[in-house]
Parts: structure tokens; sequence; C-alpha cells
């Protein structure tokens, strides 16, 4: 099975954010893959394909990370694209600067999984909502900067491991924890 670990956002920051993505999509044109409003996160860490067997200790790694880590709030701010504006391939919506809140809960997840056999994950985590996937890459600088992004509060209080099925029509979210923060 394919999980990740995340933060989910209350239903009134995905209803704006998919408004924007509302926005963007005639400034973006054909070729984005946007994501379903519902589906709408900040994810944690990507563990990819799982064996059933590894399940339990993955979530027993959600519990202790979220008992370890403490509740806190950052705004999404600004509108960008990895890898830059110019050559975007994911455009998201996420805080102004480093959020180390969002950064200190990454480490200890990303500690966890890594004592667990996985792989250490190669980029840097930024706290972000992906809103759409581009191919071809593309300028979208422009867009961007045309659109406006009302601040929006995330209040980040519990930790969630989600199950992701691909399907044709798109990715089916089930979480399968989810642990309140505690620290």
């Amino acid at each position: 099975m394919r999980l990740f670990f995340c933060v989910e956002l209350t239903e009134s920051v995905r209803t704006a954010l998919g408004e924007v993505a509302g926005a963007l999509r005639p400034k973006i044109g054909p070729g984005a893959k946007w994501v379903e409003v519902e589906n709408l996160h900040i994810t944690v860490r990507f563990l990819g394909e799982v064996e059933e067997p590894q399940l339990e200790e993955i979530l027993e790694l959600g519990a202790e990370a979220a008992g370890e880590s403490r509740r806190f709030s950052f705004g999404l701010a600004r509108l960008g694209a990895f890898p830059t504006p110019r050559r975007a391939r994911v455009i998201w919506a996420g805080p102004e600067g480093a959020c180390e809140p969002f950064a200190r809960l990454v480490r200890r997840v990303e500690s966890g999984v890594q004592a667990l056999g996985f792989p250490p994950e190669r980029k840097e985590a930024k706290a972000h909502v992906t809103l759409a996937r581009l191919k071809p890459p593309r300028d979208v600088t422009t867009a961007l900067a045309e659109t406006p992004l009302p601040e929006l509060a995330v209040e980040v209080g519990a930790l969630t491991l989600m199950r992701s099925q691909l399907t044709p029509q798109g990715p089916i979210y089930t979480p399968l924890g989810r642990w309140e923060l505690e620290g």
C-alpha cells in the first residue's frame, strides 16, 4: 500500500485554495493536473509502497511523533512553483518563509522512518500545499503574480497517516491513523 504522513487542512482552507486554483486554471492552460479540493493537504513524509507487516510499526511511529510534537499554526501567504516559477512542474501555496515548527515535526517523523529502514528523504521538506502538477513544465511567473492568495491560517493539531490508492480518476486518500499533537 502507498502511504504518506501529512497535515490535513480544514474544509474552509481547502475551499479557499480551491477558489484560488479556479482563478489560476485559465491562466495556466492545458496540461495541468489539478489536485481535487478534498485531497489538498501538507505532506510531512512520503513513504511510498509499504508492505502490510510494516503498517503496525508505522502507526506506532505516528503516535510517538505526534505525542512528542506541539500544536502550531502558520499562514499560507504566497503562491509558488517547484523547481522555479519559470520552469514550473508544481504550483503550490505556502508560508512566506520557513516554518520551524513544521520542520521540527518533519525531522521527528524522518528520524522515525529511517529507524524503520526507510532511506533518507533527499529533499528538504517545505510546508506547502500542492495545487497542480504541470506537464510539460512551463513559465507561470505572470499567472502567480496576477492571482491573489488570501492569507489562510493553518492550525496544525494532528498528524495523519494517509493511504493513497491511485485510480484513473485520481488518487483516493484514506486516513489509517490520526494523532493529536501533544508534546
